[in-house]
């Protein structure tokens, strides 16, 4: 058998999978040197803040007996994968990012995306670090720690869904799940260079995930590529139907609407030049501009974040009664302040919301995708104050209940990763990720032939 490496973690997922196909090693082999990498980085990344790993060994060595007798569940059993700290795991703790100390409370049962996942094989390690209750970007967690950018030391991995994108930026799962309320998953994608997905609105069940905003939240799944959120997706998905576009992902037959304005809307050079270059060669049969900034994102950001901290009140409103000291002193703030609004400030909130997610239905109309930048920016330092438009590019997304992807870019002059974000119609999603399959192949023929070039 192949002798693992560190190399071979970072793998993604549908190379490993093959590696598995072809006996080259065994789930208990890939699994148990994960196990190790976990231990090994855990002081110095803080992406996970709970892990079984006897679970974790038994359910390897279960699946390498169904390799074996010929019954594998899926073309992925064996892979591991990841859970956000807000997601059920039946026999693991749930904390919410808050400050339990060994007592947080265990789940009776698995999500239903995770159940749908151990069902087809795969091999839950543990759970995940997170910005606490997801109501933030940072992953700057007050009672885990922070979790940190295993591209840059002292680099935020972007939040809520922090610890999801680190552990398959730095190879410690397959595959991981986060949620994203206003951008939780893309934004980390984008800052740790990895692929994210955010399902669109009833696409993926929310059973079994604790809530921040029913209107905002989707759980989605990270990846190391888009062909393995390609493979992943019909494991996750609620329904077999979906609405498809005609044909195959066939770049030169698609309509693109992109955004046509990133420097007024505070992109950073680097970032805008990058994806003007990306859209000038980018092959379709229409380019159609979209002017963003006219969009008070400003507003439209509040609003989303008066819907979060006012349902969270809700949702949390017993164990801050009970034990306040689960909750960081900032945090309640929020939560404070959420709770003071008026009923006429919440139903503005929502006009708002709507407002938004109608202007983001007009900017699709006679495309098949919208394109933008996935952030504003690249990951920046902790020490630095966390930058407020983190989720302009995002947000409205959720708030229109559409599907949106986000895969790797480009490289920063600084060294750091940036994504681009494909942003499709609810039901669309199998083929919005053949498309993203598509665009990562165009893109790594473009860099391949630059490189042959120079």
């Amino acid at each position: 058998m192949l002798k693992l490496s560190d190399s071979h973690v970072h793998e993604d997922a549908t190379a490993l999978a093959q590696r598995l196909q072809c006996g080259e090693c065994s789930s208990e082999q890939l699994t148990a040197h994960t196990l190790a990498a976990i231990e090994q980085t855990h002081s110095r990344l803080n992406a996970y803040v709970f892990v079984d790993r006897e679970s974790a060994m038994r359910a390897a060595r279960a699946s390498d007996a169904r390799r074996k007798a010929g019954n594998l569940l899926s073309s992925f059993d064996g892979l591991t994968f990841a859970v956000k700290d807000n997601i059920a795991v039946k026999g693991m703790p749930t904390s919410n990012g808050l400050g339990y100390r060994g007592d947080a409370p265990t789940s009776e049962g698995d999500a239903e995306a995770v159940a749908r996942l151990r069902s087809a094989g795969l091999i839950p390690l543990g759970k995940l670090n997170m910005h606490e209750i997801a109501l933030g970007a940072t992953n700057d967690n007050p009672h885990w720690g922070r979790c940190e950018n295993p591209l840059r030391e002292g680099y935020t991995p972007g939040g809520s869904s922090g610890g999801s994108a680190a552990a398959v930026a730095a190879g410690l799962c397959a595959f991981s799940l986060g949620t994203d309320t206003m951008g939780s998953v893309r934004i980390p994608a984008s800052y740790c260079g990895v692929s994210g997905l955010k399902p669109g609105r009833g696409s993926v069940s929310a059973q079994g995930v604790t809530r921040l905003s029913r209107r905002l939240d989707t759980l989605g799944p990270l990846a190391r590529s888009s062909r393995d959120l390609r493979g992943l997706w019909p494991l996750l998905r609620q329904t077999a139907r979906e609405d498809r576009l005609v044909g195959p992902a066939d770049l030169a037959s698609t309509r693109w609407a992109l955004v046509a304005d990133c420097e007024p809307l505070g992109v950073d050079a680097d970032i805008a030049t990058a994806f003007q270059q990306f859209v000038a060669t980018l092959p379709g049969s229409i380019q159609l501009q979209r002017k963003f900034a006219d969009a008070d994102f400003s507003a439209i950001r509040r609003a989303g974040l008066l819907m979060c901290e006012a349902e969270a009140n809700v949702t949390f409103a017993g164990k801050l009664s009970r034990r306040p000291a689960l909750f960081s002193e900032e945090l309640q703030r929020l939560l404070k302040w959420g709770a003071a609004r008026s009923a006429p400030d919440l139903v503005r909130a929502e006009d708002v919301v709507e407002a938004a997610a109608s202007w983001l239905n007009t900017q699709l109309q006679g495309a098949d995708f919208l394109l933008t930048p996935t952030t504003s920016q690249t990951a920046f330092p902790f020490s630095q104050a966390a930058p407020v438009n983190q989720a302009n590019l995002t947000a409205c997304v959720n708030m229109a209940g559409l599907a949106a992807v986000s895969i790797p870019l480009g490289i920063s002059s600084e060294g750091l990763p940036f994504g681009v974000q494909i942003i499709a119609r609810a039901g669309a999603e199998t083929t919005l990720l053949d498309t993203c399959v598509a665009l990562e192949a165009w893109l790594l023929s473009k860099s391949n032939s630059s490189h042959e070039m120079a």
